[in-house]
Order: structure tokens, then C-alpha cells, then sequence
């Protein structure tokens, strides 16, 4: 429950570390780097939540009590001694990337590279995987050589690499390299996002065509009467036709617009 409780503290705090972090890393580039006995130094798989691991570096800083233990090979079981006594120091531990970093060919890349864990073959292998460029290649550090669940696992450290310290202008620092001469892996240009064509939609077609309907009369309206206009003779008074018969009908052409 102890080393839980411990474990989760440093989850909870890595958020705010990060952006206490990315402040010291804005200056990478004024950064330099100090050897170190690398005896002194343990990179762990450390676990937390369901079968999920994050890095955990430990240092022995004093001779006055040992930091952490050994037990087996492939893979090395370690116990945490530090977690069963006041190690203010004694020891040190960085647990997330306010405490470590990558450092290639003579370059801090703390702004360019994430360090995780990831399960493979049989094993949890530590790589960097750069923060903006998912195309970018993956660099290996170290791996575990087996798999124990729920222990903390010591990560043997790639042949290219090492432990170092961060300096600034000779001053050494709490801030942990792990460290490598080769190259810088090239990291390939991402290509814009193809431009998407809005679809021109066709105006719709006038209307040319009309309804017609037929209104059948109601049989209550009068019909207009004719009437006949007077002749020249006067003697000849003006006629009224007589109106159509009343059972007659006319259709009425109507319109519909």
C-alpha cells in the first residue's frame, strides 16, 4: 500500500511538473552535460494502475544507506529501499520528465521527445517518441528482459547510452540525462492536410410549367344579362335578349400561379 500510495502521488503531480518542466527546457539549448558514475544510477519500470508502467530513475547520492536492491536477472527484480525511510539526501528520484530527459549528439531534446514504456515481445522496452511528428522514427534506450507483473523492473540501458547530469555554466544539476553520441534521428516533414473542395451545388430550374383547373359555377350567381344597343330608328324600341336558361352552366377557366 506504501509504495502505491508513493506511485500515485507522482502521477497526480506529473501534470504540474510538466509545466514546471517545459520552463527549464525552453533553455535547452544553454544546457550542458557532466559525466557521472553510472553505478550510482538505476533506470526502473515502475508500476501503477492496470499493468501500466512509467520510468523511475533512482540515485544513490550517500553511502549511508542503500537506495535499492537487486533480486534475479531477465528480469532484474528491484526493491525500492528508499520508499522505508526518510531518503532526504541519501537518494534521489526523478519520475517524470521534469526530472529526466533525452540528450543525442551534444542536444537536450527535452521539448522534442516524450520518454514511455511500451510492451514488446515479452518485454517493456523505454523509447522516445517525438511530441509533434508521429512519422518521426522512435528512439530505443533500454529494455527490461522479461515481464513480472506488478514488481519493478530494472531497465538495462542500450549499449549507446548513459547516464549524465544536466549543467548550467558548470553548476550541476538535479535534472538527469540519459545520454547518447549518435545521431539525432531525422525527423521527416509532415505534409499539409489536402485541401478539401466544397461541392457547387446547381441552381434549381425555373418553373415553366402552370396547373389549370377547371371551378365548376355555384348555381346561386345570376348570370349577366345581354342587352342590345339601340338602332337609328327611333321607332324601334331597344330589345333585352332574355337571360339563358338557369339549369345552364359555363366553366370558368381559372389559373393557379
Amino acid at each position: 500500500m506504501k509504495r502505491l500510495r508513493w506511485l500515485n502521488v507522482g502521477v497526480l503531480t506529473t501534470a504540474f511538473l510538466l509545466t514546471v518542466g517545459g520552463s527549464n527546457s525552453l533553455k535547452a539549448g544553454t544546457f550542458d552535460s557532466q559525466e557521472v558514475n553510472s553505478d550510482n544510477f538505476i533506470a526502473v519500470a515502475a508500476p501503477f494502475g492496470d499493468n501500466k508502467y512509467q520510468l523511475l530513475i533512482i540515485e544513490q547520492r550517500s553511502t549511508q544507506r542503500p537506495c535499492w536492491q537487486e533480486v534475479g536477472s531477465n528480469p532484474a527484480i528491484v526493491d525500492p529501499l528508499l520508499l522505508n525511510f526518510d531518503f532526504t539526501g541519501i537518494c534521489g528520484r526523478s519520475t517524470d520528465s521534469n526530472g529526466y530527459s533525452i540528450r543525442m549528439e551534444g542536444q537536450d531534446l527535452g521539448l522534442d521527445y516524450l520518454l514511455r514504456l511500451v510492451e514488446r515481445d515479452g518485454e517493456l522496452v523505454l523509447i522516445g517518441t517525438n511530441r509533434m511528428n508521429r512519422q518521426a522514427p522512435k528512439v530505443e534506450i533500454g529494455r527490461t528482459r522479461g515481464l513480472s507483473n506488478g514488481n519493478f523492473l530494472k531497465i538495462e540501458l542500450d549499449p549507446a547510452w548513459r547516464f549524465t547530469r544536466r549543467a548550467y555554466q558548470g553548476r550541476a544539476l538535479g535534472h538527469i540525462y540519459l545520454t547518447s553520441d549518435t545521431t539525432v534521428p531525422a525527423t521527416p516533414a509532415v505534409s499539409p492536410p489536402n485541401p478539401v473542395t466544397p461541392a457547387v451545388r446547381e441552381p434549381a430550374p425555373a418553373e415553366t410549367e402552370r396547373e389549370f383547373i377547371f371551378t365548376k359555377p355555384s348555381e346561386e350567381n345570376t348570370p349577366p344579362s345581354v342587352t342590345v344597343p339601340t338602332l337609328d330608328n327611333p321607332a324601334t324600341n331597344p330589345q333585352t335578349l332574355p337571360p339563358p336558361a338557369s339549369n345552364q352552366t359555363v366553366p370558368i377557366l381559372e389559373e393557379l400561379r
